[in-house]
């Protein structure tokens, strides 16, 4: 890395924190590493700061309500699933800068820490091209809030193309013909959503795009308090 850097590694896992802790050293010496357990306690970060967040111990951020914009530094997530692949654009759009699935961490990690501390993002090509159509197909729709949703309830690619659809009050047959797909498939596909979001019908998922806007709404007066708290405790 041509800055130094300060790297947190972010998982609920100590052992395995310390393994990819001593191996990173080894390998980045002249840059700072700490292991931590607790997302509370990484807030206001410089920007040379790199967050290596283990979501197989910690589960999805955005349940523990995680805005990479508000705390500051760059965050990577590591241990992912195949899932979060398909929902790239929704991660970019809370501020997340990379993604690495479960079985390519180890292998993976060095050199996305050297993309991120260059200024760029690590996702994968395909992902990135998801997200890239996904964003152009969201249209007019709140795309930012389709694009958190799509994360925080892990939407495949063809359940998030589905949810636009439904957003837009389209029948179940008319999804059908415009995604080629059979009705019972499309049926599937909105049970499915349904199940996710706990809500109990399709016209109740309209709802969600107003709750997320005013869940971001809250989490950054929040953010904004607790920055304000910690750059004023004596």
């Amino acid at each position: 890395m041509m800055i130094n850097k300060h790297v947190y590694i972010l998982s609920g896992d100590t052992n395995w924190s310390s393994f990819v802790l001593a191996g990173l050293k080894s390998i980045f010496s002249d840059d700072t590493f700490s292991a931590l357990s607790k997302p509370e306690q990484l807030w206001a970060l410089e920007e040379n700061s790199i967050v290596i967040f283990d979501k197989s111990t910690l589960g999805h951020p955005s349940s523990l309500l995680i805005s990479p914009v508000e705390r500051g530094g760059q965050w990577l997530i590591v241990n992912g699933e195949d899932i979060d692949e398909e929902s790239v654009s929704g991660l970019i759009s809370l501020g997340f800068s990379g993604l690495i699935i479960s079985p390519f961490t180890l292998e993976m990690l060095p050199r996305a820490l050297r993309t991120l501390a260059s200024g760029q993002l690590w996702f994968s090509r395909n992902a990135m091209s998801n997200a890239l159509k996904f964003l152009v197909k969201a249209g007019g729709n709140s795309y930012h809030s389709v694009n958190v949703l799509s994360a925080k309830h892990s939407f495949s690619i063809r359940e998030q193309q589905v949810f636009l659809h439904l957003l837009q009050g389209k029948s179940n047959k008319d999804i059908a013909v415009q995604l080629h797909l059979s009705p019972s498939t499309v049926k599937s596909h909105v049970s499915s959503i349904l199940l996710k979001t706990g809500k109990s019908s399709r016209n109740q998922l309209s709802t969600l795009l107003l709750e997320e806007d005013q869940d971001i709404g809250e989490d950054k007066v929040h953010a904004g308090a607790k920055k304000f708290a910690l750059e004023h405790t004596a």
